[in-house]
């Protein structure tokens, strides 16, 4: 079995991180997983493990604490995670732990709003994009302010970066999943009017919402269409539920091998517990 390992980092400066590190190391770049808003960064290294071993990939799991990453969804908030993710890449590299270049990035939930902002702010650093049941979304058109859209928003980014990168974001394999009966409306999904009325009132509503602009954005821009998506059957808004019964360690450490259209129907869902 991979070995699960601890790394200490520094509060406010480096995050502290799961590494999973399989027996047999093979050919491939470093896979970065980001964790939700409960930040169970190491139940999810137990969960994974198995695949990471299989496929011989070394995988990082910051972890941002709550105190010094409150808000490390937005990846360029106040406190910067975006800053502290790649402080820890870095210092991977320099203990030769990881290899140097582009890294894979996966997120569920809070941590694939994490991702999608960060691969965009930083497409050169990383290659495949995996993002499983974001709240909500950042959207490739100028008609609400960063994060919402590419507007002027906090620090300019939105304005800025965002627009530059759009080309280069969009060049790259995005595979998009979401449990097919992550269908609750509950306090930890964000239900502002203003994000509802842009992106739907479901993760998998947003999800497909979501995969349908960046569809129109990569074909605006004369690129092929290299997003794919995946509705996990049977499974609400449970990372556990999603690996065990829906097979997401497969979405999330290599690409899915049965992508299913963005209009699939929803059928025989049972109501779920919401767990971030």
């Amino acid at each position: 079995m991979a070995q699960i390992v601890h790394r200490k980092g520094t509060p406010g400066v480096l995050p502290h991180a799961w590494l999973i590190q399989p027996r047999m190391a093979q050919a491939g770049p470093p896979i970065v997983a980001v964790h939700g808003i409960m930040r169970d960064a190491e139940r999810m290294a137990h969960l994974l493990a198995p695949r990471a071993e299989e496929i011989g990939r070394t995988v990082v799991l910051p972890i941002f604490d709550r105190t010094s990453w409150r808000r490390y969804q937005r990846a360029a908030c106040g406190q910067r995670a975006d800053w502290a993710l790649l402080a820890l890449l870095k210092t991977l590299r320099d203990e030769g732990q990881i290899a140097d270049g582009p890294v894979d990035l996966s997120g569920y939930s809070g941590g694939a709003q994490f991702s999608h902002r960060f691969a965009w702010l930083y497409p050169e650093k990383v290659a495949r994009l995996c993002l499983v049941a974001p709240g909500w979304w950042t959207f490739p058109n100028a008609s609400g302010a960063y994060p919402f859209g590419l507007g002027g928003g906090e620090d300019g980014l939105g304005t800025f970066w965002l627009k530059a990168n759009l080309r280069r974001f969009l060049d790259r394999e995005i595979h998009v999943a979401v449990g097919a009966c992550d269908l609750e409306q509950d306090q930890k999904l964000r239900q502002d009017p203003e994000v509802t009325a842009q992106q739907g009132p479901t993760r998998v509503a947003r999800a497909r919402a979501w995969c349908a602009a960046m569809t129109d954005a990569t074909q605006a821009e004369g690129l092929p269409p290299r997003v794919t998506y995946r509705e996990l059957p049977g499974c609400g808004h449970s990372f556990e539920d999603c690996v065990t019964l829906g097979g997401l360690a497969e979405d999330f450490l290599s690409p899915s091998q049965t992508p299913v259209p963005t209009q699939a129907p929803i059928v025989d869902c049972d109501p779920i517990e919401e767990v971030a």
